[in-house]
């Protein structure tokens, strides 16, 4: 397979960035922190030096859950009674770094789904959002199920658009992929700003006009559809407004998030393969 424009230069890669069908060792710790602090550190029931009190345990909550995480999720003979709080905690991480990326989501979308306490999941899948949105999984809790927030379609998008052989759009939209991914500080506002400037770029280049994005579509004579254009011109507007993106210095935080940032990645993706592909059949005829 040849090597990726992304791969050979330096730039962003898609599947890195967006961990679809991986799960690196920074996120698999991350969820773990809080699947203990939600679900092991909570453990009632136990005497001095971290022994269960059996008579006590055996018919609360907490030994329910544990013994369904044992019995129906692992399926072991093992009876976690027999151990202490923190051989228990042992145990479940040993057992949980074994699992694959897609059986951790199994086993944190189970956890959340047996707890006993409804509120109390819900706090855990908030956290576990966190976390995922900052380690930039490419899944979220949404109400009680794990579910994709991209998915093959929307990284082929990005993918192609990295791989066009306009250079513009290649250096923005890697830059929004940067921005929108930098786990210590993402810059959602500077991401969506590249993502619509890689548009621009292209619209120029093809109109053959200096000017903004609106106004270049205005001149392009590729048969686009209106409403395409329509949308796109909106969007354009959107980030242009005065207390917008790309001119906001009014000292009033924009509302904007990882939602709206992959939204525009992907969005602009896709409409600067849709330029290419029109130009370069209006050009080929």
């Amino acid at each position: 397979m040849r090597q990726r424009f992304s791969q050979k230069y330096g730039f962003a890669k898609v599947r890195d960035k967006f961990q679809v069908k991986s799960m690196d060792d920074a996120l698999k710790n991350r969820l773990w922190n809080i699947i203990k602090l939600f679900f092991i550190d909570v453990f009632e029931g136990y005497v001095d030096g971290g022994y269960f009190d059996v008579e006590e345990f055996r018919d609360n909550d907490e030994k329910i859950f544990i013994s369904k995480l044992y019995d129906q999720f692992f399926k072991t003979s093992e009876e976690p009674l027999t151990y202490t709080k923190n051989e228990i905690k042992k145990d479940l991480k040993s057992k949980y770094s074994q699992l694959k990326w897609y059986e951790i989501y199994d086993f944190i979308e189970y956890a959340a789904e047996i707890y006993h306490d409804k509120e109390y999941s819900n706090q855990f899948r908030q956290e576990v959002n966190k976390v995922l949105e900052v380690e930039m999984s490419g899944y979220r809790f949404v109400d009680n199920y794990i579910a994709p927030i991209i998915d093959e379609v929307e990284i082929k998008e990005v993918e192609e658009a990295l791989e066009s052989a306009y250079s513009p759009a290649r250096k923005h939209l890697s830059n929004a992929l940067e921005l929108l991914s930098d786990r210590e500080n993402p810059d959602y506002q500077n991401s969506i700003k590249e993502s619509i400037t890689a548009v621009e770029s292209v619209a120029k280049i093809i109109s053959g006009r200096e000017t903004d994005l609106a106004q270049c579509l205005k001149h392009i004579d590729l048969g686009l559809n209106k409403a395409f254009k329509t949308s796109m011109t909106q969007l354009y507007s959107w980030t242009n407004k005065e207390d917008g993106i790309r001119h906001g210095h009014t000292g009033e935080e924009l509302k904007t998030s990882f939602e709206e940032a992959k939204y525009m990645l992907v969005t602009c993706s896709a409409f600067v393969n849709y330029l290419i592909a029109k130009n370069n059949k209006v050009s080929s005829q």
